[in-house]
């Protein structure tokens, strides 16, 4: 059996190839499908689909938020070991080994925790539930960990040139916003495909196969991957307090994740919009009229059946400008330092949600055909910054490795990686337990299986929640980086200095390969 090479770039100037981008934008595609069903459904797994009581969702949800912290030391030990590993496996490499490993147990655990226990296993107790999904909950934390970590630094790793960093970066959020979408279509045709599954059973089944058939093209993916950046064959691994101390020092990187801190806290709004638009509009038949008063008028009646419909018609609409906002980031790149846009960015999203808010309010002032129209076309705004943040960040985080190495020698991407992803994933918990609370609160777990008894001033409460908590972080979000200083001119000087010592590192480990290929 032909062993497969560790694929590692001879020259550090060497060009991504087609084979590359194919591989990386087919094993991105499934991910992001799996990633829009799970937005557009997951959050309804523990709250409505389990069938917990509202006393045991409460439980559930505050045990979930006390081990999130757990995530602090995971991430500490896990990307530790990672960075500490200089030696590479063999022709493998230093993380393609990690990350063959752990992506079928990953996704397994993903496709149990979406299992239908309430329908499948109705007579099991709420306590039996709850350790269930907080079991799945320590072996996702266990797997995922080493995954993401290992695939940031390797991606990390692609290439040097910060153009083709931003191509790889558009590829990415293109197929997160059209295929973003899909989560509601799928959700929506479901029905049709599985008329004699239950919703929950759905769900289950179209997030299996997708995750299965992720499992292939991401191993695809890993293994024709080239590393063009590579440390010197014998470094020493730094001790773990002076990683931390390098971090701490590095202002465009804590700039940039105190910002994300803040933007982190949309997502308050963002997991109330399925319970919105259930409470809103499951039940409540209506008509829309498009293009009123011209040739082209026509209308679409709404029978209040399936809510998923209107979730799908609000992704359409901000499809377009999405796209056309994906289509402007790597032209405008080019004239407009990645900083700017990315404060423009959230500050036009800011402006959105706020408009969205007094747009309405009063709820009870407005149909539900006008508070649905009123939601879609702000969201349909929002598009216009949605492609530029996709792909604008995870450049700044790219620069922000670059900085490191720079001037410390080091880039050490698992620790910084595991750092923001401890950072996101408390934030993560926070924003979930709070959301969790705030469904308790309004009253919607109470009304989860008849929406159209909740009180109108519950279901405004939660229209409310769901429009102004995105601005809110958005405008605070803004702030750290006015003292973001790696602007794209002395990023260039940076990447041109780092070159030539990556290239020495390059010749060094090739020339060590062929000696010891020629032993």
């Amino acid at each position: 059996m032909k062993r497969i090479k560790n694929n590692l770039a001879t020259d550090v100037n060497e060009k991504i190839t087609k084979r590359e981008y194919i591989a990386f934008g087919s094993s991105t595609a499934v991910s992001k499908a799996a990633t829009a069903l799970s937005g557009a459904l997951g959050g309804l797994v523990a709250s409505t689909y389990m069938g917990l009581s509202d006393k045991s969702f409460e439980i559930y949800s505050t045990i979930i938020f006390i081990l999130g912290f757990w995530d602090i030391a995971n991430d500490v030990i896990v990307s530790s070991f990672l960075d500490k590993t200089r030696k590479t496996y063999g022709n493998w490499g230093r993380f393609k080994p990690w990350l063959m490993l752990m992506i079928i147990p990953c996704n397994l655990v993903v496709i149990m925790q979406t299992a239908p226990i309430r329908a499948w296993f109705p007579e099991i107790s709420d306590a039996l539930k709850i350790t269930y999904l907080v079991l799945l909950f320590f072996l996702n934390d266990a797997f995922s960990t080493f995954y993401n970590a290992a695939l940031t630094a390797l991606n990390a790793r692609r290439t040097t040139d910060n153009m083709e960093r931003g191509y790889l970066a558009a590829i990415e959020s293109i197929l997160t916003s059209t295929i973003g979408a899909c989560g509601t279509y799928i959700a929506a045709v479901l029905p049709y495909v599985l008329p004699n599954a239950s919703e929950a059973g759905r769900y289950f089944y179209s997030y299996s196969i997708i995750t299965i058939l992720a499992i292939p093209l991401t191993i695809w993916n890993i293994v024709v991957t080239k590393e063009r950046i590579s440390e010197p064959p014998k470094a020493e691994a730094p001790k773990l307090r002076d990683v931390y101390k390098q971090i701490v020092k590095n202002k465009p990187l804590m700039m940039y994740m105190i910002s994300e801190i803040f933007g982190h806290g949309m997502s308050v709004g963002y997991g109330l919009m399925t319970y919105a638009f259930i409470v809103c509009f499951k039940n409540t038949p209506f008509t829309l009229t498009f293009f009123r008063d011209t040739a082209i008028q026509f209308e679409y009646f709404y029978d209040g059946d399936n809510f998923m419909a209107l979730l799908s018609l609000a992704s359409i609409s901000s499809l377009v400008t999405t796209g056309i906002s994906l289509f402007l980031a790597p032209i405008i790149r080019k004239w407009v330092d990645d900083k700017i846009l990315y404060m423009c960015t959230r500050l036009g999203t800011a402006v959105c949600y706020t408009a969205m808010f007094i747009s309405v309010f009063p709820f009870s002032a407005h149909t539900p055909a006008q508070i649905f129209v009123r939601i879609v076309i702000w969201y349909a705004i929002h598009g216009l910054t949605t492609g530029f943040y996709q792909t604008v960040p995870g450049l700044i985080q790219m620069a922000a490795y670059d900085y490191a190495e720079y001037k410390y020698g080091e880039r050490n991407e698992a620790t910084v990686s595991s750092m923001k992803n401890t950072l996101s994933r408390i934030l993560g918990n926070c924003t979930n337990y709070v959301t969790n609370l705030l469904l308790v609160y309004v009253g919607y777990t109470a009304y989860a299986d008849t929406p159209e008894l909740m009180p109108t001033d519950s279901k405004a409460i939660l229209l409310y929640i769901f429009a102004i908590c995105p601005a809110i972080f958005c405008y605070f979000a803004v702030i750290p980086m006015f003292f973001y200083k790696l602007s794209g001119k002395k990023h260039k000087e940076i990447v041109a200095a780092l070159n030539e010592r990556r290239q020495k590192n390059l010749d060094e480990i090739n020339k060590l390969e062929k000696e010891s290929a020629e032993v």
